[in-house]
Parts: C-alpha cells; structure tokens; sequence
C-alpha cells in the first residue's frame, strides 16, 4: 500500500503537502459581503472572476461563487426560518449612495 493510502485506500490527510494544505476558513466581512454585492450588481450573477478581481479582491473567485451561493439559498429562504441574522441578509436594497 502506498504511504499515501490509509485504510480503504482513502487518502491520509496528515500526508498531503503543503501545497494542498487546507486553509481555516475566514468568515467574510460586512465589506467584503458590500463589495460583493456591488459587484453582483455590475456583472450580474456568475460571473465570480470579474467580481473576484475588480471588487472583493481579498477572496478568490471560488470563494465569491461559494458566498454567492449561500447569498442566493438565504434570499430564496426569504428570512422565514428563525435563524440568526448574517451578513447574507444584506442586499443592494440595503446599500446606500454615501457608502458606494
């Protein structure tokens, strides 16, 4: 067996390089979820690179298509749940002309 292959032939984590390290997830900030927003806006729904790249710069494209996704469940959801509130309850409704 591999030393990469534990039991079941899965993968050990403990051996992945540290190029393929995992990184400790950062929860977004009301800025970025701002910049986001403005972003949506501009280029419209799925297009994450040029949002990525022009707005909220501190988050790679796939971390702008995962928050978008869970934007889009929260606003389907319609705030109908009781959960608490998050960042994703802001909308470009909430946004105003001084803070663009």
């Amino acid at each position: 067996m591999d030393q990469l292959d534990g039991p079941g032939g899965k993968r050990n984590s403990s051996a992945l390089s540290p190029k393929h390290e995992l990184k400790k997830r950062v929860p977004w900030t009301e800025e970025e979820h701002r910049l986001f927003l403005l972003g949506l806006k501009k280029y419209g729904k799925g297009d994450w690179r040029n949002i990525s790249r022009n707005f909220v710069m501190t988050r790679t494209p796939t971390q702008v298509a995962s928050h978008a996704q869970k934007y889009f469940i929260r606003q389907l959801s319609g705030g109908k749940d009781e959960r608490r509130s998050s960042i994703h309850d802001r909308t470009t409704v909430n946004l105003t002309r001084s803070k663009l």
